[in-house]
């Protein structure tokens, strides 16, 4: 094999970026960071410089140690003599072996007297100690290639690399040409790599990296066949590998970034971590492991590191980190090293770094972390619940403080009023509160009403949202800087932690995806196995007479009755306990779990008593559990122990237990839960955005036993479920800021009501801001005010509530992104935000008697889909700004119907089936489509398949809009699947078809897959005949697409050109053109489509002449010259290969 394809090249290359005196960075090759990290600098040392005895570079660690510490060594001569050597490098051994060389690299070793503070200097912090900048410059850096380890063998491994003598990585190349790869390099340390001789021993390397051309992986330690390699790439794509390097190999960061000196020194010193796990009480147990940073945790951590040392105080990150990414080690490392950074003056940047957590038990979890990060005894205070003890630590100046999201309030006081002290906040919001200690009151927790109608608030209070909401009118508070890790971040979450992007838009500081933890291994995909089941349900109406109720909340209400309805209960338990049985319980090796998220406390229950009863009757000998708050139900109060038959433990310990197999949950563990052997989750809830992120990913943990996941959804539609996992699978960002106009147009439209004065807000004001006001003060200004909003009608009691919501809120975020203060808007919101709570706000409720009024007829449940693909696009999830200002009012009066008619809504939604009675509703249907310009845009900008989805899913919406008008019709397009299908593809294809816009109109919006642009049809020279072939591919292409519009005599930049040089090479001008058109597509598309198929007409714009080609879609697959298929994809006119062709056309083409 040539030597330019060999390993040894690879490894040549490696060496000579590792011993370059040049440390520059080539172009295209530096990245945000790596200019702090000159490579090279390393000392080539060949295997004679190498004692395999003490696994030692022995002049390496003498010279150091000589050079930092003389007296010391001074000492050890004194009391051994010529001997000293061979004394201190016998120690040193045993001590590496019994302590890990990372103990003795951080802390020397003693002996004889002499005391060796340290055999690693790190970079100090400041530079007024000069003795230990000197001793940092010291240190160190050998690098010995094919290294031969073992005494009396020529066995080698690759690479090895050492800090003042000690080794402290191996490394095994495998090259680009040899057939081999990093999987390979991974084998060869399981099988060629004996964790019993001394290089390979646990503790003497820190970390061991397989190598190739394109991947890294590393591990701490070896283990034969059973050592694990976690991938240590850069990503690519928001997804796993790395992204190509125009200056060389892929992987050229490991060895110039990584193992340059300063960034192993920053690594041996604040991130390589021996960490001991704690058993199932809590204990610490003996077994320890190295802790060796992933790529994004150390650049995240670096990264966040240098942004503060540079900005200080004041600022917000957003470090948006998927399940799987090791984000309480993430936190650790930055609360440790936030704590000890210097600005250029030389003083600390933070005096305290706080740490909180969502709940009880990630609090301790993440206690545990910080601990076992320090490596100084009480750097960091545990502070749960006691404020006074909070308050200690705060104004103790405590470096690290640990606590919970329930202090954030107080801590932001305190932090205030400490203004001459400087803090940093690391905030974990990616969870829920599972303790229900975020609900505004007990009050609520114990509400029948909230159990019955879904716990809405309790569920809405997410960490992100107490967040937000406790920073809301604080402004950003110039001593602090804020870090707030999530997987999922909301709009409002982005907005006010996230980085300003150049579009306007906002993304995160430092990114994970979920996309790259799936393809690496740490999460699961939850959508591989989703199937959704459609409850069809039939109700009765029981008596003659026929009240009116309001439409939208009487739906809802009647909705909550049939989901919780026994007999709906009965037959879901019975589906849900045989699925599990059959397909779930004998996987991860006969130990998966299941969870059912419910809609409501009280439907926890009910399952909570259908699954003891069916599973009792047919003699399983698994049980059930159920999760809630505390809640009042048939006026009996319900806890989670008298529901669990007498628990005597907490539900989710009695959850490890292998009998304990399912989990009925409502808003409980649906965040916040790590269950690796959760299998499979049953969705009986609504879910969208965020919640259905959040609530589907506790299913994503790993488990060396399970190899996939399961959904079976009862409520949702599988393509929202979808949207919504898009938005978070590569890069969130929000697509344009919240625009601050918005809230002076608000202030204005609630003006324009004249419900309240001018005089009254400053009376207002002056009474809030008083020292000695009073409730009966408040009173006596905003009554007034309350008289005249009760004396308007309904509708301007809604329009202005609304209103003033949106005011109140939108003000809030704003003051906290935005660097305006108005000193009379601000007055405004205080008196909006008083007076709003004044208002007499209507229950959205329905009277009781509806649901009396309703039984059950009949209930079947289908399933709908399961074998559809629901792989996620590779595309950055965009979110809408918080606010948007919506045209006319955001609430639209609700229209009044009978009963009955409301139940025929319901019947026909869910399976009632009916006569046919069409014509005027498809009609109807029809222009309602045409006229939504919002799925115009939409169908043009995507794929044909995933336009089809879209369009069927507004359809859909347009049709249950429009179902008083023919039930009949909507139920047989709803629930007949092949009816369904024919219908939505004409529906569909009408919709391309019939675009409204004029030639001008096509001409303005540009390219897209439905409109395209040739400049000629007629050729300039004999030679260039190419012209007619490309028209005649275009409009092949729209027949087999959906349809289009082909705009002769316009350039694809979209200017007119006239077809005035065609008319010159014919005579009869439109007419011999057209004819011109027609010979070229008869020739290469066949007389019938050319005849037939296509409509043809002139347009005079800017005193030239154009010919628009419209195409209709076509029923059979339409070949260039016989042979060839030509589609659109996006804007462009693509051929199809015959393979490819021939799944076109199966899929797209009847017959």
């Amino acid at each position: 094999m040539s030597d330019k394809l060999s390993e040894r090249e690879f490894e040549k290359v490696i060496i000579g970026d590792l011993t370059s005196e040049d440390t520059s960075w080539e172009e295209g090759e530096l990245e945000p960071l790596y200019e702090r990290f000159d490579p090279g600098g390393y000392r080539r040392r060949e295997n004679r410089h190498y004692d395999k005895e003490f696994a030692l570079i022995p002049e390496d660690v003498l010279k150091f140690v000589k050079a930092t510490q003389p007296d010391e060594w001074e000492k050890l001569e004194e009391f051994h003599g010529e001997g000293a050597d061979d004394k201190f490098l016998n120690t040193l051994d045993r001590q590496i072996k019994r302590k890990g060389a990372i103990e003795v690299l951080r802390n020397g070793l003693r002996l004889s007297g002499a005391r060796f503070e340290q055999l690693a200097y790190f970079e100090p912090a400041t530079d007024r100690n000069k003795e230990a900048v000197e001793n940092y410059e010291q240190n160190i850096f050998s690098v010995i290639p094919r290294l031969r380890y073992q005494p009396d063998s020529n066995l080698e491994v690759d690479l090895v690399v050492f800090l003042n003598g000690i080794p402290i990585f191996t490394a095994e190349l495998k090259g680009d040409f040899t057939g081999q790869d990093v999987t390979d390099a991974k084998d060869q340390y399981r099988t060629d790599r004996d964790p019993r001789d001394k290089l390979f021993s646990p503790g003497r390397c820190l970390a061991h990296f397989a190598v190739d051309p394109e991947e890294v992986y590393m591990s701490t330690e070896l283990e034969g066949q059973d050592t694990t390699f976690l991938p240590f790439n850069k990503g690519h794509d928001e997804g796993a590998g790395n992204p190509p390097n125009p200056s060389g190999y892929r992987t050229s960061y490991f060895w110039k970034y990584l193992l340059s000196p300063d960034s192993v020194l920053d690594i041996v010193q604040n991130f390589i971590t021996e960490f001991r796990e704690r058993d199932d009480q809590g204990d610490l147990t003996d077994e320890e492991f190295l802790v060796f940073p992933r790529y994004h945790q150390l650049q995240a951590v670096r990264r966040s590191i240098v942004d503060a040392e540079q900005n200080g105080p004041g600022e917000r990150y957003l470090i948006q980190h998927s399940a799987g990414s090791g984000k309480t080690f993430t936190i650790s490392w930055l609360g440790h090293q936030l704590a000890e950074i210097h600005n250029e003056e030389n003083e600390p940047v933070f005096d305290s770094v706080i740490v909180i957590s969502d709940r009880r038990v990630l609090d301790d979890q993440l206690q545990h972390h910080m601990q076992q990060f320090s490596q100084v005894e009480g750097v960091v205070a545990n502070v749960e619940d006691n404020s006074q003890e909070l308050k200690g630590a705060l104004e103790s100046g405590e470096k690290i403080i640990v606590t919970t999201i329930h202090k954030f309030d107080y801590i932001v006081e305190e932090m205030d009023d400490l203004s001459d002290r400087n803090f940093a906040v690391l905030i974990d919001e990616a969870h829920s509160s599972q303790t229900g200690e975020l609900k505004d009151s007990q009050t609520r927790a114990l509400s029948e009403e909230s159990a019955m109608e879904g716990d809405e608030d309790e569920e809405e209070m997410s960490v992100q949202d107490r967040l937000n909401q406790d920073m809301e009118g604080r402004g950003v508070l110039s001593n602090v800087s804020s870090f707030a890790f999530t997987a999922t971040p909301k709009e409002k979450t982005l907005e006010m932690f996230g980085e300003k992007t150049e579009d306007g838009g906002y993304e995160a500081f430092s990114l994970y995806s979920m996309r790259q933890a799936i393809e690496e291994g740490f999460i699961l995909d939850v959508l591989q196995n989703y199937t959704t089941y459609e409850d069809y349900f039939n109700l009765l109406k029981t008596i003659e007479d026929n009240p009116e109720f309001e439409e939208s909340k009487a739906k809802r209400l009647l909705k909550s009755f049939v989901d919780s309805h026994d007999l709906v209960i009965s037959k879901k338990t019975e589906i849900i306990v045989e699925h599990f049985v059959e397909e779930v319980m004998y996987r991860v090796n006969g130990k998966a779990k299941a969870m059912v998220v419910t809609g409501s406390r009280e439907q926890v229950v009910k399952y909570k008593r259908a699954f003891d009863e069916y599973l009792s009757d047919n003699n399983y000998n698994f049980e059930a559990l159920a999760a809630f708050s505390d809640f009042k139900y048939e006026g009996e109060k319900l806890t989670e122990k008298h529901v669990n038959q007498d628990l005597d433990t907490k539900v989710e310990d009695r959850f490890e237990e292998d009998d304990a197999r399912i989990i009925i949950v409502a808003n409980k563990f649906q965040t916040g839960f790590d269950q690796p052997l959760l299998h499979t989750m049953y969705v009986d809830k609504k879910l969208g955005g965020v919640r259905a992120v959040q609530t589907l990913s506790r299913l994503n943990r790993t488990h060396p036993d399970k190899e996939d996941t399961m959904v079976v959804d009862f409520k949702n539609d599988p393509e929202d479920i979808q949207d919504a996992f898009e938005d978070f699978y590569t890069k969130t960002r929000v697509r344009q800021g919240t625009n601050p106009q918005l809230v002076y147009d608000l202030e204005e439209e609630l003006r324009d009501f004249r419900l309240f004065k001018d005089s009254e807000v400053e009376e207002f004001t002056e009474v809030w801001y008083s020292k000695d006001a009073d409730q009966n003060q408040l009173s006596a200004v905003l009554d007034p005010v309350k008289e005249r909003y009760r004396n308007t009608d309904e509708e301007t009691k809604d329009e202005f509530r609304k209103k003033l919501k949106d005011f109140i809120q939108l003000y809030s975020f704003l003051i906290k992104v935005v660097n305006f203060r108005d000193e009379e808007l601000h007055k405004l919101y205080q008196f909006a935000r008083v007076f709003f709570r004044k208002l007499d706000v209507e229950r959205g409720e329905m009277p009781n008697e509806v649901k009396q009024f309703v039984d059950l007829d009949q209930y079947h449940i289908k399933e709908v889909a399961s074998e559809e693909d629901r792989s996620l696009e590779h595309s950055s999830g965009d979110l809408d700004p918080t606010h948007k200002k919506k045209d006319g009012s955001s609430k639209t009066e609700e229209q009044k119907s009978p009963l009955e008619n409301i139940v025929e809504m319901l019947n026909q939604q869910f399976g009632y089936e009916v006569d046919e009675q069409d014509k005027t509703f498809i009609k109807h249907l029809k222009e309602r489509l045409e006229e939504n310009d919002a799925l115009k845009q939409t169908v043009d900008k995507n794929s044909t398949e995933k336009a089809q989805m879209k369009f069927e899913n507004v359809t859909r919406k347009e049709m249950l809009d429009m179902i008083d008008q023919n039930t009949q019709f909507f139920n047989k397009a709803t629930n007949d699947d092949e009816f369904a299908e024919v219908f939505h593809n004409w529906l569909f294809n009408q919709f391309i078809s019939s675009s409204k816009e004029d030639t001008r109109g096509l001409i303005e919006k540009g390219r897209s897959k439905t409109v395209e642009f040739e400049e000629r049809l007629l050729p300039d020279t004999i030679s260039d005949d190419l012209a007619k072939e490309r028209v005649a591919q275009h409009i092949a292409a729209f027949a087999n697409t959906a349809g289009g519009h082909l705009i002769i005599g316009v350039d694809k930049e979209g200017n007119v050109q006239g077809l005035e040089k065609d008319f010159k090479s014919i005579t009869k001008g439109q007419e011999g053109f057209k004819k011109q058109l027609e010979n070229a597509l008869a020739e290469h598309l066949g007389e019938t489509f050319a005849t037939q198929e296509t409509e043809v007409q002139f347009s005079t714009l800017r005193e030239h002449s154009v010919c628009e080609v419209k195409v209709e879609p076509n029923d059979e697959p339409i070949k260039f010259g016989g042979e060839e298929l030509y589609v659109r994809e996006n804007s462009d006119t693509k051929q199809l290969s015959s393979r490819d062709a021939k799944k076109y056309i199966k899929k797209h083409f009847r017959g």
